[in-house]
C-alpha cells in the first residue's frame, strides 16, 4: 500500500472516530467536513521524515590489493585506504560519511561528504589510530535523499611492528618518601621522575606510604599501567616487539595494577598506561637496597629493562 493510500485510510478512521462525538450521526455533511479537516493533519504528520517502507541504500567496501575491506590486524599509524561503493534505495544519494571508535570510545569522523546521483564510488584514506592491542571499529554510512541510511562496519586490531628491543641497565626507583630522588619512572623516555612529576608519565612508582615505617618494595603506577610476572628466560629471550606482544597476549588475563613484593631477579612485563603506539616493556629487578633504619628513606630498587628501539 502506498504512502498516500495509508494517509487516506488513517484520515478516514479519524473522521469515523470523530463522528461518534457528533450528536447528529446521520449528518453526512459533518462527516465529510471532519474528513476534510483530518486529511491535512494526517498529511502533516506523515510528511515528518521519509516513509519507513522506502528502500534503504546499500554500501560496501570493495576488496583489492590496495584497499581494506574486512576485519584485519594492522600496525598503528598505518595508512588505510577504503574503496566505498554506495547505491541509493530510491531516488538519489545525499551523503556518505565514515568514522571510527577505539575500544568502544566516542566516534571520530574522518570523512563526511555530500553526494548526488544514484550510485557513487569514492576512495577514502586515514591513518590507524590506537596503541598495541586496541580494537578500532570503522563505520561507513550511506544516506539517501529520502532520509534512509545504511551502515557497514569492520574491526581492525592494532599490532606492533617487528622492531628490535633496546636495553637499559642500572635504573633506579627510590622509596616514595624520599623527597630528593626519583621515586617513579617513565619507561617510554627512560628517565626517573620526582614525586611531583606528571601522573601520566609514571609507569613505575614506589607504593610506600608516609604511614609505613619500612620500604614497601612494591611497584604500581600513576597512569593505570598493568603488571604481569613472567620468567627470567623471557627476559633473556626477548629481542623484538613481537616477542613482547605475544607474551602479553598469552598472560594479559593475569595482569594486575601493581606488583607483588619485589625480590631480586623478578621479571615483570609492563603495559604502560601512556597514550603511545607501543606500550610494552620487560623489566628485571637487579638489586634492592632496603635500609632497616626507621626514617631513612634512601631505599631503592635497581632494575634493567627492554623497550622498543624507536
Amino acid at each position: 500500500m502506498s504512502g498516500i493510500e495509508n494517509t487516506l485510510k488513517t484520515a478516514w478512521k479519524i473522521a469515523i472516530f470523530l463522528e461518534i462525538c457528533v450528536t447528529n450521526k446521520k449528518n453526512m455533511k459533518i462527516k465529510h467536513l471532519l474528513l476534510a479537516l483530518a486529511l491535512p493533519v494526517v498529511a502533516f504528520f506523515g510528511s515528518c521524515g521519509g516513509d519507513s517502507k522506502d528502500p534503504k541504500p546499500s554500501i560496501s567496501l570493495t576488496a583489492g590489493a590496495k584497499y581494506v575491506s574486512g576485519d584485519i590486524s594492522v600496525m598503528s599509524d598505518s595508512l588505510l585506504s577504503f574503496s566505498i561503493a554506495a547505491t541509493s534505495g530510491s531516488g538519489n544519494l545525499s551523503g556518505i560519511n565514515a568514522n571510527y571508535s577505539v575500544n568502544g570510545a566516542a566516534t571520530k569522523s574522518f570523512f563526511d561528504s555530500a553526494v548526488t546521483g544514484n550510485a557513487v564510488n569514492c576512495i577514502v584514506k586515514t591513518r590507524l589510530a590506537g596503541s598495541v592491542d586496541d580494537v578500532v571499529v570503522f563505520n561507513f554510512t550511506a544516506k539517501d535523499a529520502n532520509g534512509q541510511s545504511t551502515t557497514t562496519s569492520i574491526k581492525i586490531t592494532v599490532i606492533p611492528p617487528t622492531v628490535p628491543l633496546l636495553g637499559f641497565q642500572s635504573q633506579l626507583v627510590y622509596n616514595t618518601n624520599n623527597t630528593g630522588f626519583e621515586v617513579a619512572y617513565d619507561l617510554n623516555k627512560g628517565v626517573g621522575l620526582l614525586k611531583g612529576a606528571s601522573a601520566t608519565l609514571k609507569d613505575l612508582m614506589d607504593m610506600s606510604t608516609s604511614a609505613m615505617a619500612q620500604f614497601s618494595k612494591i611497584w604500581g603506577s600513576d597512569n593505570k599501567s598493568k603488571f604481569v610476572k613472567v620468567s627470567s628466560n623471557d627476559f633473556t629471550n626477548a629481542s623484538t616487539t613481537t616477542y613482547l606482544y605475544n607474551l602479553w597476549k598469552a598472560n594479559s588475563a593475569t595482569a594486575t595494577s601493581q606488583t607483588a613484593v619485589l625480590a631480586q631477579g623478578d621479571v615483570y612485563l609492563v603495559k604502560s598506561g601512556q597514550d603511545i603506539p607501543f606500550t610494552l616493556y620487560l623489566v628485571k629487578v637487579t638489586k634492592i637496597q632496603d635500609i632497616a633504619t626507621i626514617g631513612n628513606h634512601n631505599d631503592y630498587i635497581e632494575f634493567s629493562y627492554k623497550k622498543i628501539d624507536d
